[in-house]
């Protein structure tokens, strides 16, 4: 008999027997429906079946094959840890400046974006960030480090063009962004579309996006920012709203005679 971990690599080490366990977990499968989802040969095929039904993984009706509860249980702690693995991949190289400070934990960011710039393109986060807010119809955002010019920008001519924004950022931020692109900043101001509030103690920057939410992972010791990470998990834009609400309950209105006077 094998031991739980021969078990485990007899899986992991052969991607046509993943897709073939990924496949048997959303339905009962034909074998030809099975060659379509592994992309292997018939005999390849038999052998994986035959395997899994050594195992008691699968069983046989008629024409099809479907889980049982023995590989229902295999198959969703299999993909459980596969899920677990591709999230670490995806932030491996940003993690030591994760969002910690925002109660943000790693598994909520479970098939994350993971936006970083690199030498082909250094603007590629500025650029990711750019296409959410074009995206969206809701913005809300807060943070302790002004928005790049061009983020400004963007966000701005949202504003203008329909998008619901909110901003909570100490107010010298604000000074500074909108002091970025002041007839800009004045239309949308004008429109009742940008809502500007301060607060002076927050701990790091989030943005919510419709149904989606954005954080940077910023190196605070330098100030530059190391990647942007968005998600539409359930469990991150639950603790994002929350968090913004918090803050936001305790934010005061901007000033727009500030800005004018500027």
């Amino acid at each position: 008999m094998s031991t739980p971990l021969e078990d485990l690599e007899f899986l992991a080490r052969s991607d046509h027997r993943v897709n073939a366990l990924g496949a048997l977990s959303v339905g009962p499968q034909k074998r030809a429906d099975l060659r379509v989802a592994t992309g292997a040969s018939n005999a390849t095929v038999g052998r994986i079946l035959s395997d899994f039904e050594n195992r008691r993984w699968i069983r046989r009706d008629e024409h099809r094959y479907e889980l049982t509860t023995l590989g229902e249980f295999i198959a969703d702690g299999f993909f459980d840890v596969v899920e677990r693995f591709e999230t670490e991949h995806s932030i491996r190289d940003v993690w030591r400046w994760f969002p910690t400070e925002l109660g943000f934990t790693i598994e909520m960011f479970a098939g994350a974006t993971v936006t970083r710039p690199n030498e082909g393109n250094p603007y590629s986060s500025n650029s990711r960030y750019i296409e959410l807010v074009d995206a969206s119809t809701t913005l809300r955002e807060m943070g302790r480090v002004p928005l790049k010019p061009e983020n400004v920008k963007a966000v701005l001519e949202q504003a203008v063009a329909g998008t619901a924004v909110e901003l909570v950022f100490d107010e010298e931020s604000l000074l500074y962004m909108l002091g970025r692109e002041p007839e800009l900043a004045n239309k949308a101001l004008a429109s009742g579309r940008l809502v500007l509030l301060t607060h002076d103690d927050l701990p790091g920057g989030l943005a919510i996006f419709d149904d989606c939410v954005g954080t940077c992972c910023r190196d605070y010791e330098t100030g530059l920012s190391r990647a942007i990470i968005d998600t539409d998990t359930t469990e991150a834009l639950a603790h994002a709203r929350a968090v913004y609400d918090l803050y936001r309950q305790d934010a005061i209105p901007f000033e727009a005679d500030v800005l004018t006077a500027s």
